[in-house]
């Protein structure tokens, strides 16, 4: 799905297909020892393994940059991710 620039997505544990060079997914969410949350994502080919994001941070998919606007009860089962497309 292409999305236009303002676009929110929410990314739950498991695999999200609505991304143009996705899919996406959440593979883990946590707290670091700052006390911010962190998201571990998994996704297209191109990215050679997982990311770890934090909210204000970017990831690229296809051609499509989102940033990371919240992410929400990170210790939890119901963890997401809430992102934007900015780009």
């Amino acid at each position: 799905m292409a999305h236009e620039v303002g676009a929110q997505e929410k990314i739950t544990y498991g695999r999200n297909d609505r991304f143009v060079g996705g899919p996406v997914g959440g593979g883990g969410f946590w707290v670091d020892g700052e006390g911010r949350p962190v998201a571990r994502l998994g996704g297209p080919t191109e990215w050679q393994g997982l990311l770890e994001v934090r909210v204000g941070e970017t990831f690229t998919v296809g051609e499509q940059v989102w940033r990371v606007d919240d992410i929400v009860s990170p210790e939890t089962p119901d963890a997401y991710l809430v992102a934007t497309r900015i780009g």
